[in-house]
């Protein structure tokens, strides 16, 4: 008969050796699904030269549906693919448990920037929306645990006075694009304009 004092560190032990297989076993699915999902675009495991080249987080929600419903789990994923001189490009995932690994789909504005002269480096006079599509990657992107919020902000140049940035809010199971600012101008200011924005009232 093992005694209490003794069995409950060995519960210990062995539940916390089975959430570490679990994540063993969620980072192996999602470095498999993203060699495939990431193509040619994606370095490989190894080549990959990020201090940090996966991370995950847990997030918790209670469905709308029904407030009887039993509570889900939704685990982020977020995976080093590429990295130039200024941005670095991360691919996300998303698990659960009724459905899986899966590639994060990520609601993106489709626009045209029109410049005087039709030269990027005059000014612009107009930033047209077209619609909507949808990206799996993200440059210098960050997540915000305590808000939910994954952003985004992609340097078309160096200096970073052109650029773009998304902002997308975890509701209800699905990350949801609230706001996305486009700087066109290289006039060697930061001034974005707002193109879509659900943050307001």
């Amino acid at each position: 008969m093992i005694r209490p004092l003794v069995w409950l560190p060995l519960m210990a032990v062995m539940l916390s050796g089975v959430a570490m297989a679990q994540d063993a076993s969620l980072e192996k699915q999602a470095r498999k699904l993203h060699a495939l999902a990431g193509g040619d675009w994606c370095v490989s495991e190894e080549e990959a030269w990020v201090d940090e080249d996966f991370a995950t987080w847990e997030l918790k929600y209670q469905p709308s549906w029904s407030d009887d419903a039993p509570e889900e789990t939704v685990t982020l994923v977020r995976l080093f693919c590429m990295a130039g001189a200024y941005n670095v490009t991360h691919s996300y995932y998303v698990h659960t448990d009724d459905e899986g690994l899966r590639p994060l789909a990520l609601a993106e504005p489709n626009y045209d920037v029109r410049y005087e002269n039709d030269d990027y480096e005059g000014a612009v006079l107009g930033i047209d929306l077209k619609g909507m599509t949808a990206t799996t990657m993200l440059v210098n992107s960050s997540f915000d645990a305590d808000t939910a919020t994954l952003s985004s902000s992609s340097y078309w140049r160096g200096i970073g006075d052109a650029s773009s940035q998304g902002t997308w809010v975890f509701d209800d199971g699905q990350f949801i694009l609230v706001k996305f600012d486009v700087d066109a101008s290289y006039d060697g200011e930061i001034n974005p304009e707002t193109i879509f924005d659900y943050t307001s009232p």
